[in-house]
């Protein structure tokens, strides 16, 4: 791998900073949701927690949610749907997202 040029390096991302890195975004229905927690507990990211027995994303900065679906494919009452992605800004850019759709339907 060959050096990195000093632009190059000050171009990476700040991961905890909001303005370089916008995480993803679910939705949840509380009509569908049971408050099971299935999503909470599958969350890679641990981007979710439950409130009033209900999921919730946490709030910012504390959210890091990497948009993979697994929450929405577990769902087994098809409460939680994928609302939008992580983006990030300078350095990294991603080329294409795609049709938002969980991993394993």
């Amino acid at each position: 791998m060959g050096k990195m040029t000093f632009l190059e390096k000050i171009r990476i991302p700040t991961y905890n900073d909001p303005k370089q890195v916008t995480p993803g975004e679910v939705d949840f229905d509380d009509r569908k949701c049971t408050g099971c927690g299935i999503c909470v507990e599958v969350c890679p990211a641990d981007s979710l927690m439950m409130e009033d027995t209900k999921a919730r994303m946490r709030p910012p900065g504390e959210n890091q949610c990497v948009f993979c679906g697994c929450c929405t494919a577990i769902c087994p009452s098809g409460a939680v749907s994928m609302k939008s992605p992580f983006k990030y800004t300078l350095f990294f850019k991603l080329i294409d997202h795609g049709e938002p759709k969980p991993p394993r339907l």
